[in-house]
């Protein structure tokens, strides 16, 4: 058994940890802090307060995201984001590219109803932190997530966009329009999970691993950062 960490680590001097609202939507960013407020010198016990969005780092997104009435993270059952998953390659999408439908049925990958799906570019390896990774982010098309779910798609994993470019998305399809975030809508709106900047995605050498995202169970929030991780050995890929 191979145990594989997916997961960002939370670091307060990460300055593009999240959806960069200050450009997008012209507010204010959301705080990331970690400050030590007790010490084992002073207080035979260490503590910290943690500052954090629920849509920073690795994360997932629960219905209620962008659906009304939509289940919360405190309301998600666990074993919607446990389970088998099935890798699908796009490691040579660069920047500013499009997974399509297309480019999912090329690969060959047979995918099962229930399956979560991993899709890896690499590029939060690359560009996680960093404005250039907005401004040249690799997205999901539209016709993409359609083909997923028509298969039965458990949850969603990747390390890009599951939606329209955040910066500069299709005529027609805005940031905070009913229209905006197709992908979004139409996942979440089928209680279909999507687990947001994964990392180490490459380190996966099977097609077919286990998956487990365990996430903070926060109450009446749309996500929450959570500890991602894969496990090879377990499934016969033959």
């Amino acid at each position: 058994m191979r145990v594989i960490d997916l997961s960002l680590t939370i670091d307060p001097e990460t300055k593009y940890p999240g959806f960069p609202r200050s450009i997008v939507y012209g507010k204010a960013e959301s705080s990331n802090a970690i400050k030590k407020v007790a010490s084992v010198e002073e207080n035979t016990a260490s503590s910290h307060e943690v500052e954090l969005c629920t849509q920073h780092f690795t994360h997932y997104d629960a219905p209620s995201h962008y659906v009304v009435g939509g289940l919360n993270n405190d309301e998600i059952p666990l074993d919607w984001l446990v389970g088998e998953a099935v890798v699908f390659d796009m490691m040579h999408k660069e920047a500013g590219e499009v997974v399509t439908a297309e480019d999912l049925e090329a690969t060959g990958v047979q995918m099962k109803k229930g399956d979560i799906v991993i899709i890896r570019t690499g590029w939060v390896d690359k560009m996680f932190g960093t404005l250039e990774f907005w401004e040249k982010m690799i997205t999901l098309s539209p016709d993409a997530g359609e083909w997923l779910m028509e298969r039965g798609i458990k949850s969603l994993a990747q390390d890009f966009m599951t939606c329209d470019h955040p910066l500069y998305p299709p005529e027609g399809r805005e940031w905070g329009t009913p229209e905006g975030s197709p992908n979004h809508r139409l996942f979440l709106g089928n209680n279909v999970c999507l687990i947001e900047w994964c990392t180490n995605l490459a380190e996966i050498k099977e097609e077919r691993v286990i998956l487990c995202c365990a996430p903070i169970k926060l109450k009446g929030t749309e996500g929450a950062p959570c500890r991602v991780f894969a496990i090879e050995g377990l499934l016969n890929n033959q």
